[in-house]
């Protein structure tokens, strides 16, 4: 019986489609404008362009989404939700949360922290260690 139950409910779970992409408002700063197309899920850019002549100046990849080849495409895509300026830079956050900047002089994506708060990037495995030794300095003393 549970298998059974199990059958009819698979198609409906591999048939499940992914709801459609953000749209992101364009910020214009500056003389540029900066879209955020949205139209590809395996990688989040943002495209820099003449507000008045609609010409693209430059575009920025901000993170990529490698697919498993065994899992249906569109359910792995990862999109870019939000897009705010502070200061010079490109504050981007993407549906896992990741949080990224766009330095907007020199175009370096940097990785920040995500939305929960935890470290993202190469320093991640020496922020936790440094949060486990304090928790047992803590319980020895």
């Amino acid at each position: 019986m549970m298998v059974l139950l199990a059958l009819c409910a698979l198609p409906t779970v591999v048939l499940a489609k992914r709801i459609p992409a953000p749209v992101v408002e364009p910020i214009v700063h500056n003389g540029v404008c900066y879209t955020v197309p949205n139209d590809k899920g395996t990688k989040g850019y943002v495209v820099a362009s003449d507000p008045a002549t609609g010409k693209q100046l430059w575009t920025k990849t901000i993170f990529r989404k490698c697919i498993c080849p065994f899992l249906e495409h569109d359910v792995q895509w990862v999109f870019i939700k939000q897009m705010r300026l502070e200061d010079r830079r490109l504050v981007i956050v993407n549906e896992r949360d990741k949080v990224y900047s766009l330095d907007l002089k020199t175009r370096k994506v940097k990785k920040l922290k995500d939305r929960t708060g935890e470290q993202t990037g190469p320093n991640k495995a020496a922020a936790g260690h440094v949060g486990m030794a304090s928790r047992l300095a803590i319980r020895h003393h």
